[in-house]
């Protein structure tokens, strides 16, 4: 009797364990889109003229935008598929492939807008092609991306980890 009761215990401490990294990556995972997302919104509100436009910030922002999203790759193990109130789409580990191609993406796309931006007309005409083709890589206005809208992403960031 004793026996078994030493062994469930142990079973549910290693559940817990494995539960406690899940729970962990996907709060890192939702940790870096608040990043990309607050450097995304400063850049996004120059691009329309909401803020004054600073080149400096703009590319600090892309350079976060791209070291952040570069973690991204990791932080979906197999373990981590449901839990945290996570938002990433089955498809991530059905087709990750795609998906490491959507993150390399978003890096090119980040790199390619530091490059071209050096004034306030460049941003507003490049910033929508990085939101367009980096962004818009996993967030798609269907429901086939993965992960949700980008609208409905962006509301949720704004909502306090749990």
């Amino acid at each position: 009797m004793l026996r078994i009761t030493a062994t469930l215990a142990a079973l549910a401490i290693g559940a817990t364990a494995v539960l406690a990294q899940n729970l962990e990556v996907i709060k890192q995972r939702r940790e870096v889109m608040r990043t990309i997302a607050k450097a995304s919104v400063v850049n996004f509100k120059m691009s329309k003229g909401e803020t004054p436009f600073d080149l400096a910030t703009v590319q600090s922002n892309l350079k976060t935008m791209q070291a952040e999203i570069s973690k991204f790759k990791d932080l979906f193990p197999e373990d981590s598929k449901t839990g945290g109130d996570t938002d990433a789409d089955a498809s991530i580990w059905t087709a990750r492939a795609e998906f490491n191609k959507a993150v390399e993406n978003y890096v090119a796309a980040a790199r390619t807008a530091a490059s071209a931006i050096k004034d306030a007309a460049s941003l507003k005409s490049e910033y929508p092609k990085l939101v367009k083709n980096g962004c818009g890589s996993c967030h798609k206005e269907t429901d086939d991306g993965f992960s949700p809208r980008l609208s409905d992403s962006f509301k949720k960031l704004q909502q306090p980890l749990q």
